[in-house]
């Protein structure tokens, strides 16, 4: 079946993204999560204009962001009435996800489709919940058309890339993953099927906000991320560019964060990217991620002039030797130097940082406490590390102890458990705390106290901020 033939008119499929809530200790401290605000669904969005391209009618439900229930999400779904639902899995929240998939397919039997990076993963596992019929392994824009028109006209599914299912036996099949090779070719994602007012980051400063992805994928390979498990694409200058026109234009939107894992691998890339900004003097306010050895003065010019408000950066660790155990070399003098530079010029300075790495003692985190405070950072996150499947990280608990702990955590979410702690001393409960003690060491400082409340736009941001503080102070380690 050719992509282009697909037809899906007359169809109608429903997109559900249930509230952030996760059933496992993954990634950051309980109060960061809850307090980084209410992201656009991107990868709901990029389905949504996938379906779209072929007629399909489709309805976005963000219950994240608007804040319903399961009970009124099932109400909007049978008004809309599809014929297909769908959800994306992430491993940080499969397990309440899995349950708002169960609660609805008591009410609705309408098929279940889900993708996601948790499903690339675990296909044959997630199947085992009966009420998901298929699972899209990679890039949904190919694949999910290409399934949907194949189920709505009886034909064999067992030749389309990138889908998973249940033969008759109950056994799962499963192709292999399906990636689109020119990101140019995809639609802009379906931003006109959200209320656009909505979204947020904790630090955002300007309505609307929009998230927005110019790449796939990844060229490093750091031990605790999975992003170079899919192959790495990145659209053309002009793709970006376009897409961000449109924002501006077409949904008010005044600042855009790239979520891309790094957006200046490609220096040319970056460069005419703010060029086309300029040459076309679209305004807006954006902000990007990277590592800070993939910056120089050249580059970071050209972002200031091109409206980049604020730069997050990869930093990680104040240690050589945990740089080195997590393979993101990089050397602290230029860590130094770029950041410093970036503030210099006036863009604002985000910095991540891990505790628990292999090789990390109390003295690496003393480092790490040591480099953080010589840093001119705006802001900073500072995390538990967190190995989800499919990283180097993982694979190494998976060889210390021969169990596979999210693939029992798949087929039994409602279980309980905790990672093992790899290649350091320090117990989980250690990392926790040391964690905490320099996420507040850090935002209480006067001079980030001070640096954060300049910034506010609006008095609204106030009970916002003071509630994350609050929630971090008083948040058990």
């Amino acid at each position: 079946m050719n992509d282009r033939s697909v037809d899906l008119d007359g169809m109608k499929v429903c997109l559900v993204f249930p509230p952030y809530r996760e059933s496992h200790d993954t990634v950051f401290l309980a109060s960061a999560k809850k307090n980084l605000g209410k992201i656009t669904p991107l990868s709901l969005c990029a389905v949504a204009a996938a379906l779209e391209k072929h007629r399909c009618r489709v309805q976005i439900i963000d219950a994240n962001a608007s804040g319903i229930g399961v009970d009124e999400a099932i109400g909007k779904i049978e008004e809309f009435g599809p014929d297909f639902l769908g959800f994306t899995l992430s491993t940080y929240q499969f397990h309440f996800t899995l349950e708002w998939i169960r609660r609805i397919r008591l009410r609705l039997r309408t098929p279940i489709i889900v993708g996601g990076p948790h499903a690339r993963a675990y296909p044959a596992e997630i199947l085992t919940h009966r009420q998901i019929d298929y699972c899209v392994i990679g890039d949904a824009e190919e694949a999910l058309p290409l399934l949907l028109s194949a189920l709505a006209s009886g034909a064999d599914i067992r030749g389309i890339g990138g889908v998973a299912w249940r033969d008759d036996d109950g056994a799962a099949i499963i192709n292999p993953a399906s990636y689109v090779r020119d990101l140019d070719t995809v639609a802009f994602p379906a931003r006109h099927l959200l209320d656009n007012s909505l979204y947020y980051s904790f630090i955002s400063q300007y309505k609307n906000f929009t998230a927005m992805t110019t790449s796939r994928g990844c060229v490093f390979e750091c031990t605790f991320c999975d992003n170079h498990c899919i192959p790495y694409r990145a659209m053309s200058p002009r793709r970006v560019v376009n897409e961000i026109d449109s924002c501006v234009k077409e949904f008010g939107i005044n600042e855009i964060d790239m979520f891309d894992g790094i957006f200046s691998v490609d220096r040319i890339r970056l460069l005419q990217i703010c060029d086309l900004i300029n040459k076309r003097s679209i305004k807006v306010h954006w902000s990007l991620r990277t590592r800070a050895d993939l910056m120089d003065e050249e580059s970071l010019r050209a972002l200031k002039q091109a409206g980049c408000l604020r730069i997050y950066y990869g930093i990680e660790s104040g240690s050589p030797e945990v740089l080195k155990n997590i393979r993101k070399n990089m050397d602290l003098e230029r860590i130094k130097r770029e950041v410093a530079y970036t503030k210099k010029i006036g863009i604002e300075t985000f910095g991540f940082f891990i505790i628990g790495a292999p090789g990390e003692t109390t003295q690496t985190v003393a480092q790490t406490a040591q480099l953080l405070a010589s840093l001119p950072l705006d802001y900073a996150q500072i995390a538990p590390i967190f190995y989800p499947p499919q990283t180097a990280l993982y694979e190494q608990v998976l060889k210390d102890t021969g169990h596979d702990y999210w693939r029992e955590y798949t087929i039994a979410p409602e279980k309980g458990f905790h990672l093992p702690v790899v290649g350091t001393c320090l117990t989980r409960k250690d990392i926790r705390a040391l964690a905490r003690k320099a996420y507040l060491k850090f935002y209480l400082h006067p001079r980030s106290i001070i640096r954060f409340i300049a910034k506010m736009k609006s008095v609204a941001e106030l009970p916002r901020a003071l509630g994350a503080l609050a929630d971090m102070l008083w948040e058990k380690a």
